[in-house]
């Protein structure tokens, strides 16, 4: 078809109408105020070039202007137009991309007034396709000029009294709770194309605030002339020197940008018009520049993204990231006689819903150390640099040494006895204090009772993850140190002998207690294989309905109790098991499930046990990490070096050390995993008692609240109004950031382009488990898209936490974007031997699944191979 109105357009027709038009008919279906028009298609767009023998890639566009539009795209023209004043808009079918937004690349065309004016506006915004400066923006963006076609969308003209520019995301602060407006009297154009200085509002529609007004009175606007076209005029006398938008109308139009940015789930870049007292949206496209406050510092997710990822609930964000992680940094700061952080810093906070740390003050601290290089632990923690060189550095020279010896004797002291603290505290936690609090059934205390033990709860949580991120943070500090060593020794090897992965040393820890629930899921399937009506019941049909088809035999049913049995000892497990709004295995165990029927599927493929059979892999890799110890250890024992066993000693130190850690590391993630569980059964029933008074409509709202508003309903402080308030404005923000991928680091350093692969060909990241895999991508950011997971694909996720594990032993490699050397996710891939690269930006989005890559886990990177 030739055209077609904006409410004849579907989500098929992306190529057929452009993204801009595409888009004005998904916001008029949403029942926004878009005003009504049509959509000359690609299809007249290439009518036209056939009919006159044009190829528009060589011909020159002043033919191109003068060739005649065939006669069958005319009348199609015809029929749609009303005879009424038109604008006129070019909608390429590479435009608003997220990637690239083509803004102000292609023609418009206003107040267009009879047929032959828009036949000729039309074929001008054919014509505009193939001027350079859009041409030129196409190839920058990695498009092929070439392969981009036109589609025209022609609108009733607005006769705006006001118009301008709604951006959802403040370009200047990256802010996501401000709003910028920019404004003129008249019609837009100057404005979109840079001729007019607008007034400029910031607005917070989530608070209905107008935060800021700078007022710029222009002498002139643009207008719509009477027989057809813009003209300028002078700017009425009456309203010289007032502001374009009243409070009213800013806080309105700040709702109708909410209602866009809602609709997509991404920041927005609005064009608008205030006609009869009406705002109407003109166009909308995704806002892809955008900039943060220089005095913010430098934030990163990096960490966070594996074990709060996503938008976490207030609950665990408050608790977990603004509170605990904070105490934990400052306190080992200060016993490690790093300095003291001034009152009121803040260590952790949310961007956008999701968690971000304070990682240029971490910076500044860790920077007391000698050796300290800013490369190092950024690659440490999974932060892209965008710096030359090392960035930071701490030279060792005798002044830094002095001035250092304090704190290293302090962090040898720390290392010495935080582990045995660790040690001590989940030794009482698993034999006395879990079983304690196992024992209580929160349904059954007095409503005082349950208030105690939800603050009782709070001290847990704060406890159990003080001893963990204090162990994460020296596992970080000890792999630094040992980073150095390690690099000084690669830089001595012969340059015919490969470097000494640190990879392959630190592996083979073994009874890492986040890799035993794949042992035991795996050794399930295996008894499931070897009974042929169980192996049916498990392998046969959806997951969901194992339960229910293992009953139907006694072989079955005592299958499914020992199933049941490991479900009750893993209880606390999740698939995002820092956040108390995520319901646990025993809650859920769908992921269970879906695990145990991928594993027995790949076991009894042709009745071969295929080659991730976890024991056998902590096997090979235990004997992996000894090789190469011994390998690094005989090339200290070279040369002169030989004389020097100090520096053997010091190796094996090193090494033993951040191998204790990374181990404690994870033992302490199972252990606060544990507290968590109990902490999620007491605030799930404070939620039911708040939802039957009427404070929430469900029970998991309690986990939309922060810990402090809680307390403060708890103490009597608040009540139903604030509580309400609170949980809106919440939801509110995470619908409109629902599809919003932040960057990994906000501030100084922050990337806000999308990332793109070289040549589309390879992505590199942080090696972090040497080997090489090839094998079909299989991109999962779900519990559903994991069920597609089959055995020797690329697993590439957005993250990875303890909960996630099992499904590596299915997985040839992985392909993670979150994350560093000490990630949950890198621990136990390393453990299993499986080639895995972490840190690479965008992977979820660059790689599709179906696309064969190969997974090089000793140098960091994935090239994209079929």
């Amino acid at each position: 078809m030739f055209v077609l109105t904006l409410d004849q357009i579907g989500e098929d027709d992306a190529l057929r109408v452009g993204a801009k038009a595409l888009r004005l008919a998904q916001l008029a279906r949403a029942g926004l105020p878009v005003p009504p028009g049509f959509c000359v298609t690609t299809a007249a767009y290439r009518a036209f070039l056939t009919a006159n023998g044009l190829d528009a890639g060589t011909t020159d566009p002043d033919t191109l202007a003068e060739a005649e539009m065939p006669p069958e795209v005319v009348e199609a023209v015809r029929e749609a137009y009303r005879a009424i004043p038109a604008a006129v808009r070019s909608s390429a079918t590479a435009e608003d991309l997220p990637e690239a937004s083509f803004a102000g690349q292609y023609d418009t065309f206003l107040n267009v007034v009879g047929l032959e004016n828009l036949l000729t506006a039309i074929r001008a915004c054919w014509v505009g396709l193939w001027n350079e400066r859009a041409r030129a923006y196409a190839t920058r963006h990695g498009l092929n000029p070439d392969r981009v076609e036109m589609a025209v969308i022609v609108q009733q003209q607005v006769p705006a009294e006001a118009a301008g520019v709604i951006f959802t995301l403040n370009p200047l602060t990256g802010k996501e709770e401000e709003m910028m407006v920019e404004a003129v009297w008249g019609l837009g154009e100057p404005l979109v194309a840079g001729r007019a200085e607008p007034d400029r509002y910031v607005v917070n529609p989530y608070d209905r605030a107008v935060l800021r007004r700078e007022l710029a009175d222009p002498p002139m606007m643009l207008i719509t002339a009477n027989e057809g076209g813009v003209q300028e005029a002078p700017v009425p006398a009456d309203r010289r020197g007032y502001p374009v938008l009243d409070e009213a109308q800013l806080l309105e139009l700040a709702e109708l940008g909410y209602r866009v940015q809602a609709f997509y789930g991404y920041p927005q870049d609005v064009e608008w018009a205030l006609a009869d007292g009406r705002f109407f949206v003109l166009q909308a496209r995704p806002l892809t520049a955008f900039q943060f406050d220089p005095e913010l510092g430098q934030w990163t997710s990096a960490n966070y993204r594996e074990v709060l990822p996503g938008f976490a609930s207030p609950l665990s964000l408050s608790i977990s990231l603004e509170r605990e992680y904070g105490r934990a940094l400052a306190t080992l700061f200060r016993d490690l006689k790093m300095g003291e952080a001034p009152p009121g810093t803040i260590w952790g906070r949310p961007f956008f819903g999701r968690g971000y740390w304070n990682v240029g003050l971490v910076k500044r601290f860790a920077a007391v150390i000698p050796g300290f290089k800013e490369r190092t632990f950024d690659a440490t923690v999974g932060i892209e640099p965008t710096y030359e060189g090392d960035g930071l550095t701490t030279p060792w020279t005798p002044r830094t040494i002095l001035r250092a010896l304090p704190v290293l004797f302090a962090l040898n002291k720390r290392y010495t006895t935080c582990w045995q603290e660790a040690a001590a505290f989940a030794e009482h936690f698993r034999h006395e204090e879990e079983p304690a609090i196992a024992a209580v059934d929160p349904a059954a205390l007095s409503d005082a009772e349950l208030t105690d033990w939800v603050h009782r709860m709070f001290d847990l949580h704060g406890q159990a993850n003080h001893v963990s991120i204090t162990v994460t943070l020296l596992a970080t500090q000890a792999q630094d140190d040992f980073e150095l060593t390690l690099s000084h020794l690669n830089q001595r090897l012969p340059p015919e002998e490969e470097p000494i992965a640190y990879g392959d040393l630190i592996t083979g820890l073994g009874d890492v207690r986040t890799a035993k629930p794949t042992l035991e899921l795996w050794a399930l399937a295996r008894q499931a294989c070897e009974e042929p009506e169980v192996a049916a019941a498990v392998v046969k049909g959806e997951p969901e309905g194992i339960p229910r088809r293992l009953q139907a035999t006694p072989a079955g049913r005592a299958f499914w109790a020992e199933v049941e049995a490991f479900i009750r000892r893993y209880r606390y497990m999740s698939t995002v098991d820092e956040d108390l709004a995520v319901p646990r295995w025993d809650e859920d165990p769908s992921f269970v499930l879906v695990t145990l029927q991928a594993y027995a599927r790949a076991i009894g493929r042709d009745g071969i046990t295929p080659p991730q059979n976890p024991a056998q892999q902590l096997s090979t890799q235990r004997e992996a990490a000894q090789a190469a110890e011994t390998r690094a250890l005989a090339a200290l024992s070279r040369g002169w070096r030989r004389l020097w066993p100090f520096a053997r000693r010091s190796f094996r130190q090193q090494l033993e050390r951040v191998r204790r850690y990374v181990w404690w590391r994870e033992e302490m993630r199972v252990v606060a995993s544990m507290a968590f569980y109990h902490c999620r059964r007491f605030f799930l029933e404070l939620g039911r008692r708040w939802a039957t008074a009427g404070l929430l409509r469900e029970p998991d709202e309690i986990f939309l609240l922060r810990w402090e508003q809680i307390e403060a309903a708890l103490e009597g402080r608040s009540g139903p109004e604030e509580i309400r308030q609170a949980i809106e404005r919440y939801l509110r923000l995470r619908t409109a950031y629902r599809n919003f991928e932040p960057p990994g680091v906000i501030g100084r350093g922050a990337r806000i382009a999308t990332p793109e692969p070289t040549g589309g060909r390879r992505l590199e990241g942080i090696p972090c488990s040497s080997g090489r895999a090839s094998g079909p991508v299989r991109v999962v950011r779900s519990l559903e898209e994991a069920r597609a997971l089959r055995e020797g694909e690329i697993l590439v996720a957005p993250y990875t936490n303890p909960g996630w594990t099992p499904l590596f032993n299915l997985a040839a490699g992985l392909v993670i974007e979150a994350g560093g050397l000490l990630s949950h996710g890198a621990v136990v891939a390393r453990e299993y031997g499986i080639p895995t690269v972490v840190g690479v930006e965008g992977a979820t989005r660059l790689l599709r699944t179906g696309q064969v890559v190969t997974v090089d886990g000793t140098a960091g990177a994935v090239k994209v191979i079929g």
